[in-house]
């Protein structure tokens, strides 16, 4: 009888094991800590002094959580300690630790674009020399600087996560070839670059840290009014049996767009199709190629364009206003 009874609570506990729902990572992108050596402060003054150390702790939170471009556009008098949930002294420092709804609350309210939650990314790296041979010391290299400098990027690196995809190939001495692909929110790509004389892994690093921040960027959350136009735009192209209409006025943005960056066919096929897949790009056509770039003739849905700089800017690429039209770099 007891060993009846035993093996029925072992099998129920068993049970209960395999429906626990797992626990979601915790979002290390809301602790900071702030270190007395790298502040010129001592450790005691920043144990003393809680509210100085959020407002230490606060630009590398935005760092995390905030696109490069939008970063100025944060105001300057916020109060940290209002974002602050705890504070815990460490041997080196303080260690901050924000409330992250009240932070995205406010990233809303101010109309800034966010990304809400931690992206986890399954980075996998692969290098081959120009024979054609694996560089695996290369990779372990680069793969363990990627996870160190995760937590200070606002990703995280997880073998459960989207699949990032990063694969090189050296070309000849100098010329290096990447392929970026995977399951992640970031568009696949190809990029070829030379490299300098210099150590070769700290230009990798540079270069592997731009993919990642796009690939973070990706899952930026539009503003308001970003959100407000795409479902505008996608209202007017589709009507509520699916069925495509005509605009009912004629578009009031026509410009030319002219990319002065060096880019294979594949890179301007796949620049053209994730562009046209917008709904405020209703004509996108290629009017001339040569050494210095390529010029498209654009047609917006609407008058505003402003969305463009946005739209480049999560890419990586710089929009710039002149005479001529829009130039990108």
């Amino acid at each position: 009888m007891f060993k009846t009874l035993s093996n029925l609570l072992c099998a129920v506990a068993c049970l209960c094991v395999v429906q626990m729902p797992a626990m979601a990572a915790a979002d290390t992108r809301m602790q900071v800590d702030v270190l007395a050596e790298e502040h010129n402060v001592e450790v005691n003054w920043l144990h003393a002094n809680v509210r100085e150390a959020a407002a230490l702790a606060l630009p590398e939170l935005w760092s995390r959580m905030v696109p490069k471009y939008a970063i100025s556009k944060i105001p300057k008098r916020v109060k940290a300690v209002l974002f602050m949930q705890k504070a815990s002294p460490t041997k080196d420092g303080v260690r901050i630790t924000f409330h992250q709804q009240r932070v995205i609350n406010y990233l809303k309210e101010h109309e800034l674009p966010y990304i809400a939650e931690q992206p986890a990314l399954n980075v996998v790296i692969q290098l081959y020399n120009k024979h054609g041979r694996p560089m695996g010391g290369t990779a372990n290299d680069l793969l363990d600087y990627a996870a160190n400098e995760a937590a200070a990027k606002g990703y995280r690196v997880d073998g459960q996560g989207a699949s990032l995809v990063l694969l090189w190939r050296w070309l000849n001495e100098k010329q290096v070839s990447l392929s970026v692909r995977g399951n992640s929110k970031l568009s696949e790509y190809t990029d070829t670059r030379r490299l300098t004389a210099a150590d070769p892994l700290r230009q990798l690093k540079a270069w592997m840290n731009e993919v990642l921040l796009k690939a973070r960027d990706a899952y930026i959350e539009p503003t308001v009014a970003e959100a407000e136009d795409l479902d505008v735009a996608q209202d007017q192209l589709n009507s509520p049996n699916g069925l495509v209409m005509q605009p009912l006025t004629k578009p009031e943005v026509e410009l030319r767009l002219t990319i002065q960056k060096e880019a294979s066919i594949a890179d301007q096929v796949l620049f053209e199709q994730d562009l046209r897949r917008d709904p405020r790009i209703l004509e996108l056509s290629l009017r001339r190629v040569n050494r210095d770039g390529q010029q498209y003739y654009l047609q917006l849905n609407g008058s505003d364009d402003q969305w463009l700089k946005q739209w480049f800017a999560r890419r990586g690429m710089t929009l710039t206003a002149t005479i001529e039209g829009w130039v990108v770099q």
